[in-house]
């Protein structure tokens, strides 16, 4: 492998088992050393220990993104040392696929300034492979057992197809333009609908 850990990122709406298919992963990789990046929430103890996501308005999303950075921060460096492989139940593109979802369900232009403020951060790992786990939402509620509130935005329809078009976005650009030193300004006809 290389010099530094490759890192994994599994990406897609809560409940759609990120985690679970991690664990299996970390079980079936034989020759290879893996450590594993909880998410966020299950970091810190609760969703409740984290930022909202219902940012009223950018300043208030960059403070969030602040704290998140923390969080990915002591992500990092709670993993052992001399691994090959890292697998993440999400990552830094998590941040921005918020962003855009709010920015697409309030029209309030969170995803710039949060590009630019996570570009320039020297936190968070940006991933080589981001996998995203798509799940019906239908299947997004069955899967919840009470974990989310009826009213929480992680199980909101809307803002789970708004950070799933993200993902879409993502894909079609080429793998250069998708990291953070050659990320360009990202717009709108950028992205799917």
């Amino acid at each position: 492998m290389t010099s530094g850990p490759r890192i994994v990122a599994f990406e897609g709406p809560c409940c759609a088992g990120k985690t679970t298919l991690a664990s299996a992963l970390l079980q079936n990789l034989p020759g290879v050393t893996v450590a594993f990046a909880k998410c966020y929430a299950d970091h810190v103890g609760g969703g409740r220990y984290l930022p909202r996501q219902e940012a009223c308005s950018i300043e208030e999303r960059e403070r969030a993104l602040h704290r998140l950075l923390a969080v990915e921060a002591d992500r990092l460096a709670q993993l052992p040392s001399g691994v090959d492989l890292i697998l993440a139940d999400r990552r830094v593109h998590t941040m921005l696929a918020h962003s855009y979802a709010l920015e697409r369900m309030t029209g309030i232009g969170r995803l710039a300034p949060s590009q630019r403020l996570l570009r320039r951060s020297r936190i968070p790992a940006w991933p080589d492979l981001v996998v995203y786990l798509a799940l019906p939402q239908a299947a997004v509620y069955e899967r919840n057992h009470g974990k989310f509130p009826a009213r929480s935005i992680y199980i909101d329809p809307c803002f789970n197809a708004a950070a799933r078009s993200y993902f879409l976005g993502l894909a079609d650009l080429e793998p250069s333009r998708a990291w953070p030193g050659l990320m360009p300004r990202w717009t709108q006809q950028n992205w799917h609908s």
